[in-house]
């Protein structure tokens, strides 16, 4: 065999995959071993001025046959080479679908599944955050993008201090439903203002832009949602659940992706083309016509491709498109969320509970889970005021009733809004409870509900359905904003 040859190196199935050593590890402790032979044979057979003759195993270039060493002096020959730990067979291999796992995957710590959303960011907020000092941020509504812009560009801007939000034009000072408002907002602005993702609603994907890119948007929008999440805000709630998870790493099926999501229109009818491909008529079909446009996506071996690779080619296209291509785009938001804190590479190791914060994959509120929320302040047993106080209460849990029904025109994401600020319930909760207060219509007045740091304010004594029902959307479509009339 030709000494100049290269060959590939093989380890041996272990038995028992618990006493397997790392390949590398392997190598390495045979390469010692031969090496300490030769040393050995060297230093009791050639003397100190020889040894510049003497040539070493090439272990790192190929191992080679009936390899002899020689010296001015002395013919020696190497240490045979354990054929069962070390062969050479290019035909087949014996390296196990498992082995296979196991040398290209990284272990997985599932420590983190066994700790919930709430304490995840709780030790987050321990570590990196100063909730003894406040950054003041002026904010107008019509441009809340332009207003967090503006805070970040500040050189006092300090993204773990605690936000205290001043909205121009309100005198309402900040106990958390200006911030709650104000991160609302931010993450809607950021979803539709800044052009980094498009898509469908709800399943969007990252823009391929390089103006954007140049421009630092994508760092913009990370640290934007970093800083809104790192304080209880809301996150976008919009990224495609596939692609979020390949962001972290993960490897997720991509049989049910979603190609309505895509923009470009070839993309989407190319891709479609694929997955109709069903007879070895349509694949030479395919291989004729999209041939080199698959080609260009990372896919150079769908000229030898047989039926069996379809299914696989169209994933590697749905994430080429979704994910590879827009990868220095990826790379610059994760950039700017881990600007606070390495918020980023928390959220990798905890991408089962970010799922539902950076995905549309939470649940919406019910009847049950917003009446859940609230505790009515009652006056004692048996008053003028308790009766009253029950009339409206009554009117109250039919009007939930009728949302949940869809019989008027609001939400319970619309209702949470105007009373505490957000449109979910927060990760870490409200840092208080949410109360139902009543107050005493004044005679010949009409006072509309009104809200204030989650809690919300009806007037006594309303036994009318209808009449209740017209206060409540005066008081919600006549809103400004959180509590506001």
């Amino acid at each position: 065999m030709d000494s100049s040859s290269f060959f590939l190196l093989k380890r041996r199935r272990p038995k028992k995959l618990e006493l397997q050593k790392p390949m590398t590890t392997q190598l390495v402790e045979k390469w010692c071993s031969l090496k300490w032979q030769c040393n050995v044979l060297h230093d009791t057979e050639t003397p100190d001025h020889g040894r510049h003759n003497v040539q070493e195993p090439e272990v790192i270039s190929g191992l080679h046959e009936n390899h002899t060493v020689h010296s001015s002096r002395h013919s020696l020959q190497e240490p045979e080479v354990n054929r069962e730990e070390f062969y050479i067979d290019s035909a087949e291999s014996e390296v196990s679908d498992l082995d296979e796992a196991i040398l290209a995957s990284p272990e997985e710590n599932d420590s983190h599944d066994e700790m919930d959303l709430a304490t995840v960011l709780k030790d987050f907020q321990k570590t990196h955050l100063d909730t003894s000092n406040y950054c003041t941020v002026i904010a107008r509504r019509r441009k809340i993008l332009h207003s967090a812009c503006m805070a970040l560009s500040k050189s006092y801007f300090a993204w773990h201090k605690l936000p205290n939000i001043e909205f121009v034009g309100e005198m309402a000072d900040d106990y958390g439903g200006p911030r709650r408002e104000f991160f609302r907002l931010l993450m809607v602005e950021t979803q539709n203002s800044l052009g980094i993702f498009e898509g469908k609603p709800g399943s969007l994907l990252f823009s391929y832009s390089q103006q954007l890119l140049s421009s630092n948007k994508f760092y913009t929008a990370g640290k934007l949602i970093a800083w809104s999440i790192a304080h209880n805000g809301p996150g976008p709630r919009c990224i495609n659940r596939h692609l979020f998870c390949m962001m972290c790493g993960q490897k997720t099926s991509l049989d049910d992706f979603d190609v309505e999501v895509f923009m470009d229109e070839d993309i989407k009818q190319n891709i479609e083309k694929v997955s109709n491909c069903s007879t070895p008529e349509d694949l030479a079909d395919l291989k004729s016509h999209l041939g080199d446009w698959i080609a260009g996506c990372g896919i150079p071996d769908i000229y030898t491709a047989t039926l069996l690779d379809v299914k696989r080619i169209r994933g590697e296209i749905v994430s080429h498109f979704a994910f590879h291509r827009v990868a220095s785009m990826i790379q610059q938001f994760v950039a700017g969320m881990d600007s606070c804190g390495q918020f980023w590479q928390m959220v990798k190791r905890c991408w089962k509970q970010f799922l539902p914060v950076f995905t549309n994959a939470g649940n919406k509120l019910t009847r049950n889970s917003f009446q859940d929320l609230f505790t009515i302040g009652w006056s004692p047993a048996g008053s003028n005021r308790r009766e009253e106080e029950e009339a409206t209460i009554f009117q109250w849990e039919w009007w939930l009733m009728a949302i949940q029904e869809q019989e008027v025109d609001h939400t319970f994401e619309e209702l949470l809004v105007f009373i505490t600020g957000a449109d979910l319930l927060p990760p870490l909760g409200f840092p208080q409870s949410c109360n139902i207060d009543l107050y005493d219509q004044e005679l010949g007045m009409r006072r509309i509900p009104y809200a204030s740091t989650c809690s919300l304010s009806l007037p006594r004594g309303v036994a009318d359905e209808d009449q209740f029902k017209d206060l409540m959307n005066d008081a919600l479509k006549g809103s400004l904003g959180f509590g506001k009339v």
